[in-house]
């Protein structure tokens, strides 16, 4: 399987990447993480564009994950009682992301992304209860943009070497360095704009 998704890739390029990722998102069974490193191997190899795999592997998995939000939508409640999807809502699952939207709302939808066993799930009930698409959509693309842009980016500097790793099932080490490296980044931007934000309370009322 894997041969043939980097023949796919090397043939088509960009758009079997954004294809084999939607596929990914509806339960197709191939690793996301496959797909992405082996289209940045690809880039690296043909000398095509980084930056456009990095967006088509970002809208592939967008598309994917919007498919299971929409699924969700579609169903309803009775996504619970559906005879495949179901296997996934299990009770426990359930009752552990009620609790996680309803603490944090959209932000659940970009923290199940990298929490194992719960993504599918997690989209699937976004739609069934109601959370605005575009609230979704804003959540799930900024999680995206992470294993887009990190792991096509290893497959890209490192090619062969990381690939193997993925496969010898060093997966969840390499998500987790880039989530971290991206968290890093994010905390950052966060800090900075509290403290902007603070500034510009303070200045006022130092004026009265």
């Amino acid at each position: 399987m894997e041969a043939q998704v980097a023949l796919w890739i090397a043939g088509f390029s960009y758009p079997a990447v954004f294809l084999l990722l939607v596929l990914c998102g509806v339960g197709a069974p191939l690793s996301e993480e496959l797909v992405v490193i082996t289209g940045g191997l690809v880039v690296a190899r043909s000398g095509a564009s980084p930056h456009w795999m990095m967006f088509a592997a970002w809208l592939g998995i967008l598309a994917g994950d919007s498919a299971l939000y929409r699924i969700g939508r579609s169903l309803g409640p009775r996504v619970f009682s559906h005879p495949k999807l179901s296997k996934m809502l299990t009770p426990s699952r359930i009752e552990l992301l009620q609790k996680m939207f309803a603490r944090r709302g959209a932000v659940a939808v970009f923290l199940a992304r990298f929490l194992p066993g719960l993504r599918a799930p997690a989209y699937l009930l976004a739609g069934a209860t109601g959370l605005p698409y575009r609230r979704f959509l804003l959540a799930d693309g900024a999680a995206a943009w992470i294993p887009a842009v990190g792991m096509t980016w290893l497959g890209f500097r490192f090619g062969p070497k990381v690939l193997a790793d993925v496969q010898g099932g060093l997966r969840w080490v390499l998500l987790t360095a880039v989530t971290v490296g991206a968290a890093v980044l994010v905390v950052r931007l966060v800090r900075k704009r509290a403290l902007l934000r603070a500034a510009t309370r303070v200045t006022p009322e130092s004026e009265l």
